[in-house]
């Protein structure tokens, strides 16, 4: 593998003496990892859907490093939502943000959705906003929760300045993963060395000093912002949180103790001791393939709490929720619900967060759209209700209908006519409408096998 010499000499300055052990470990397999989504099943649980080699990351309940080359995307386990693929060393920024249920949190850059929905796993009660600015890619963000399940996310499509302009100082934690140079990926991705040059990070850091700013004005006073890049340079780390913690009022803190076992310190900049809480890993540490992580405490005591801006619901008619009302009593066990619509979907949502207009990629649940007077079933309110629904199909994980159910074709099924979910061992696959013996398969083209 043949480095670029400028990023050489940076790295040398670096890591001095254990440069050599860098440069070795480059020509090693790269790590890979999954999180097991408690959402769905409990972590001991989890071993009866997979059948590939895994073992559980020390300290962590549901982090586990994938002992395989092989691609899991196409297992049962996936389709299900029971995991989600990710380098292990990716999931420590979460795991320092250190999020409780009820929190509001803000994933500032989300996609592809590891991050975001590592902290929806922990916070099944708060509202989640998991932003992306690149529209295509919060589509796939946006699959990646629905595949898992989760009812409280928001997901939008806008610029930081665009969100901060309808959340100010809202959120009690947020996660700022921050576009940068990459070079923590030159193992697992090395196209990516072709992509760096000289002045990359320079040009990271004042992208990454502006995302800052608009997060800083989005975070309540006394709340906790994570920064995270998956880049080794000083440019793009010590020195982006030391500017930012100077010109905005925060505080370094250390990083949670189960974190700090896995990383190596950071470094002084300006001779400011407080960077030296901030933590690496490297590929040579053994667990991962690159992260910078750092975890700031916002000084101000004043707490804003102005929520997004109040948005009337005028889009949906009296009509429209009366089909929906009607259509959730005959199918869904639900008790208490919020209802928005946005273009043609009709979303649900079951906290006091306002919605906003501009940017929405999903709100809470999509329930569907009203097409000839009646309601359309949305895949996700199949993923997220699915253990509510009255109509159940509840197939064994060994079952030969599951294939050709994720092929895309109808099954025979014993069950009553109407709309139903396909649970497999208790756990929501999809849905689908039942006409005599056999079901209509609703499961979404894109994802069929």
């Amino acid at each position: 593998m043949i480095l670029p010499k400028a990023f050489e000499i940076n790295m040398q300055k670096l890591l001095g003496k254990k440069f050599d052990e860098y440069v070795k470990s480059l020509s090693k397999t790269a790590k890979r990892g999954f999180r097991i989504n408690n959402n769905y099943i409990k972590t001991e649980d989890f071993g009866v859907f997979f059948d590939y080699e895994y073992s559980k990351i020390d300290g962590f309940d549901n982090l586990n490093n994938l002992l395989t080359d092989e691609k899991v995307g196409n297992s049962l386990a996936h389709h299900l939502g029971l995991l989600y693929v990710q380098e292990p060393s990716s999931m420590l920024a979460v795991e320092s943000l250190e999020v409780e249920e009820g929190d509001t949190v803000l994933d500032l850059c989300s996609a592809p959705g590891g991050k975001a929905s590592q902290i929806l796993d922990k916070n099944k009660t708060g509202v989640v906003v998991c932003n992306e600015v690149v529209r295509n890619r919060a589509n796939i963000l946006f699959s990646n929760i629905e595949r898992q399940g989760f009812r409280n996310a928001v997901v939008t499509s806008l610029t930081p300045e665009k969100l901060a302009d309808e959340f100010e100082e809202v959120f009690d934690k947020i996660l700022v993963d921050a576009p940068c140079s990459g070079e923590g990926m030159f193992r697992k991705d090395p196209a990516t060395i072709n992509e760096w040059n000289e002045g990359l990070p320079e040009f990271n850091h004042q992208r990454q000093m502006e995302i800052l700013q608009e997060a800083d004005k989005m975070l309540k006073g006394e709340g906790i912002l994570v920064y995270s890049t998956c880049t080794f340079n000083i440019e793009e780390n010590e020195r982006t949180v030391y500017e930012f913690a100077k010109n905005y009022g925060y505080e370094v803190l250390p990083l949670p103790k189960k974190v700090q076992d896995k990383v190596a310190c950071g470094v002084q900049y300006m001779g400011d001791k407080s960077t030296v809480l901030c933590g690496r890993v490297f590929p040579h540490n053994g667990y991962g393939e690159g992260q910078f992580i750092a975890k700031l405490r916002k000084k101000s005591e004043k707490i804003c709490i102005k929520n997004a801006k109040k948005q009337k619901n005028d889009q949906i008619s009296r009509n429209e929720v009366k089909i929906v009302q009607d259509f959730l009593a005959e199918n869904v066990n639900i008790d208490k619900y919020n209802l928005y619509k946005i273009g043609n979907n009709i979303y649900m949502y079951n906290n006091d967060f306002a919605p906003i207009r501009n940017g929405i990629v999903n709100f809470g649940v999509n329930i569907g759209s009203i097409e000839k007077n009646r309601l359309v079933p949305h895949h996700q309110l199949f993923k997220a209700y699915g253990r509510d629904f009255n109509n159940i199909i509840n197939l064994e994980k060994d079952d030969n209908r599951i294939g050709e159910y994720l092929s895309g074709n109808e099954i025979e099924v014993d069950a009553k006519n109407g709309y139903a979910v396909v649970l497999v061992a208790g756990i929501p696959l999809g849905g689908g409408k039942v006409v005599g013996c056999r079901l209509k398969n609703y499961y979404p083209k894109g994802l069929r096998v």
